[in-house]
């Protein structure tokens, strides 16, 4: 990706006041043709096990810049997408400016989709 992420699901470990602070992240939805055929695989519910178990995929450094940029977003994950149909979609690499992970009620990684999807 060659831009910024923002997310808006809430309960997400790595949903960090809109932003994601994964450091990679898994767009799931090989045969969309919607974006609410596609999920987040990355979610995991906030908890402290969660923040545990998910902190090797932690974007440290850029949530550490973060803290201290307030005219720009230096928050940008990786992200790997296997949404074949996606006009965004480069060998499984998202190459969209923005991208926007939806799920503000999610619980699961089912509860949440790309946005940003736009079929080829």
């Amino acid at each position: 990706m060659n831009g910024q992420l923002s997310c808006s699901a809430l309960n997400c470990v790595h949903n960090l006041s809109g932003l994601c602070s994964a450091n990679t992240i898994h767009v799931l939805g090989s045969g969309a043709h919607t974006s609410d055929q596609t999920m987040c695989d990355t979610y995991a519910k906030g908890s402290l096990k969660n923040a545990v178990t998910h902190f090797p995929n932690m974007n440290v450094v850029g949530e550490v810049k973060q803290l201290f940029t307030k005219g720009s977003v230096e928050m940008s994950p990786v992200i790997k997408c296997e949404a074949a149909n996606c006009r965004y979609n480069d060998n499984r690499i998202c190459q969209a400016d923005y991208v926007q992970v939806y799920g503000p009620r999610a619980q699961e990684s089912e509860g949440t989709q790309c946005e940003t999807f736009v079929q080829r």
